[in-house]
């Protein structure tokens, strides 16, 4: 039901979110001088948490391991057109939501180490420091070198081929589809990493390309006459765009995403540019989804076909220190038709939402140990705590039970009443009551859709920004990599 005209809910919306603004400050609530802070400052207490002490770290090392157990088929790896467990979002969204997240964060020291002492969350965030801007302005991509030889372009580097010209270059691909490296060392260090100070995002081919794909796309935008600041503008503008109208309605919820795109936040709003921050709710919870999204097995191109996401790794393609090919191999370059919706028959889809991680089960288990623990060490409330506080009613006991499988709910025992966030935002999207996996539900949905519409209303030319021109009406992953695809001529 709902009360007063059209023209009194703004007003009420912006007195809602004066007040809770009012509240965090009263609760302690201060922007960090190092990128990280608290979306929910007045859970940051003890009772609104996990609880404390080598009994939870066990508990959570016992539920990571269920994480690990649980993939459908004998074997855990299901074909490459639907099966079950499958999503309708294609596959290549999972590596894009992780190059998002290394584009906002990339901590100076792990958060495991920064101010760790025996069993206890760290104190503050103060020990924390985000390298990164904390915006949707593709710092990852233009903390690189330019071309020396035209440089309005980003450099990239050079595929190989051995004299005899094998392996040969896929259909309608040239050579400089590989990142810029530096030659080979006998340092692992050092050899063949990228020329760039960051280097996650070539943990893995995909991922890599995907990176790849964004350098040959400001290119391609130099290529029709813009500068070098025009054509990082645009793409900056182009990838906001994707981030806020491609990704985010593909994982939260729709009814969510319409609310704060018309609305703007109500919980999570930062007035003034020097005030942002990464929210630890969505950067440690929310939006550390990829794992969840993650196929065991990718065909990531004609050579490659069924190939375990392990063995897709840079460094395995590259070989050993000092020895093998001097970049990537020709052969490795990813074929995105079989990722996205590029031709007729249809790609790989992404995997569920849920807490099921697909792949191998020491893989999975340390992956989800991490993310646990990392939780832990933050201070992260409950899931329940955060529902409450949203004014929803919490998964507890048999109705968090109900959501996740079988094999998992001895494990949650423990956290029945007071879940660690990540798992607790996981086993909502993957509730069979509630959204079955297609999209996060309503704690993940909104901490990720305020977050990233915040994060975008304050990044370098904001197409949240009233009055702000763009010389595009829409653009998807898809089109970045139609985009990127005009480099190759």
């Amino acid at each position: 039901m709902t009360t007063g005209s059209d023209e009194q809910r703004p007003s009420t919306r912006e007195a809602i979110s004066a007040r809770v603004r009012s509240l965090a400050i009263e609760a302690g609530a201060r922007p960090s001088d190092h990128g990280f802070g608290r979306m929910f400052p007045a859970l940051a207490t003890p009772s609104r948490g996990i609880g404390e002490g080598p009994r939870t770290l066990k508990d959570l090392a016992r539920l990571a391991t269920a994480m690990a157990a649980t993939a459908e088929g004998p074997d855990g790896r299901p074909p490459r057109r639907r099966a079950e467990g499958d999503a309708d979002i294609p596959a290549a969204y999972a590596f894009l939501v992780e190059f998002v997240l290394n584009d906002l964060v990339w901590e100076r020291r792990p958060v495991e180490e920064a101010g760790a002492t025996g069993c206890a969350p760290i104190g503050t965030f103060s020990s924390l420091f985000n390298r990164r801007s904390g915006c949707l302005d593709l710092e990852s991509v233009y903390d690189a070198p330019r071309d020396p030889a035209a440089v309005r372009r980003m450099l990239l580097g050079e595929v190989w081929r051995n004299p005899l010209g094998e392996p040969a270059l896929p259909p309608k691909k040239s050579p400089r589809n590989d990142l810029p490296r530096h030659p080979r060392a006998l340092d692992p260090a050092r050899d063949r990493v990228p020329r760039m100070s960051d280097a996650r995002n070539d943990r893995s081919l995909p991922l890599s390309q995907l990176h790849v794909a964004f350098l040959k796309a400001h290119n391609a935008l130099v290529a029709t006459g813009r500068s070098f600041e025009a054509a990082r503008r645009a793409l900056r503008q182009r990838y906001q765009w994707m981030v806020l109208f491609d990704l985010l309605p593909k994982i939260a919820d729709p009814a969510v995403v319409e609310a704060v795109m018309s609305e703007g936040p109500l919980l999570w709003r930062q007035d003034r540019p020097g005030d942002i921050f990464i929210p630890v709710e969505f950067w440690a919870a929310a939006f550390a989804i990829a794992p969840s999204l993650a196929r065991p097995s990718y065909d990531y191109n004609r050579h490659l076909r069924d190939t375990e996401a392990a063995a897709l790794s840079t460094r395995a393609a590259l070989g050993p220190s000092g020895s093998g090919p001097d970049g990537l191999p020709a052969n490795l370059v990813i074929a995105w038709e079989g990722f996205l919706p590029l031709e007729a028959e249809a790609p790989q889809r992404a995997r569920r939402l849920g807490t099921i991680l697909a792949g191998a089960p020491d893989t999975v288990e340390a992956a989800a140990l991490r993310h646990l623990s990392r939780g832990y060490r933050l201070g992260l409330p409950s899931g329940q705590a955060v529902a409450q506080h949203l004014g929803l009613k919490p998964l507890r006991d048999d109705t968090l039970l109900a959501a996740l499988p079988e094999a998992q709910r001895v494990a949650a025992l423990p956290f029945c009443e007071a879940t660690p966030l990540w798992f607790y935002i996981l086993a909502e999207a993957g509730d069979p009551a509630g959204p079955a996996g297609k999209h996060l539900g309503p704690v993940g949905s909104r901490i990720v859709a305020e977050a990233l519409w915040t994060l975008a209303r304050h990044s370098d030319a904001s197409i949240l920004a009233p009055g702000e021109l763009r010389d595009f009406d829409r653009f998807t992953l898809s089109d970045l990599v139609l985009l990127a695809a005009e480099e190759d001529g």
